[in-house]
């Protein structure tokens, strides 16, 4: 594996800066490097958010994001911003809600919102959901690793719900989309 560059972008209550922390520490934990940057609103619920993770078997030189191998959308918002900055060749995964009838390039349209709501009665496990996707779509953790690090993350009494989520989302890999 070479260096691995994906993006995590919702609105604040997703999850989406803890989905990339847990991304970032199940790279650790399987032996990789790793890096994560955070970026979100002013606004703790429902303001732009971004997590950017980095991972590579070397050291990596740069930490940050500059050239995505995969972007995973949960926003009206996070759609309008980031898919105009991609290559046609960048992966997404796009929440159905979020995105138009047909995106342009290599686009894989999963329903996440819905299942986090329907795991958790809200969205704050989306970005868990969206990790479930990932792990699924992308080789870059394996399951048990990815597993692993959800439940030393996350408060221990949302471990279950996290953990269900997580599952539920790599269920929705070969739903119809």
């Amino acid at each position: 594996m070479s260096r691995s560059e994906i993006r995590i972008a919702g609105a604040g209550g997703q999850g989406v800066v803890t989905a990339g922390r847990i991304l970032a520490e199940a790279a650790i934990l399987s032996g990789k490097t790793a890096t994560h940057s955070q970026v979100y609103g002013p606004q703790s619920r429902g303001g732009a958010s971004r997590s950017d993770v980095v991972i590579d078997t070397a050291e990596i030189g740069f930490p940050l994001a500059y050239n995505l191998d995969l972007l995973i959308i949960l926003s009206d918002e996070a759609y309008t911003k980031y898919r105009p900055e991609l290559d046609d060749d960048t992966r997404m995964i796009v929440d159905r809600d979020c995105a138009p009838d047909s995106t342009p390039g290599s686009a894989t349209i999963f329903p996440v919102v819905a299942t986090a709501r329907s795991v958790s009665g809200g969205v704050l496990a989306t970005g868990v959901v969206a990790l479930g996707v990932l792990q699924q779509v992308a080789d870059f953790i394996d399951a048990d690793t990815l597993r692993q690090a959800v439940g030393a993350r996350v408060p221990a009494k949302f471990k279950a719900m996290n953990l269900d989520a997580l599952e539920a989302g790599m269920g929705l890999v070969g739903a119809t989309t």
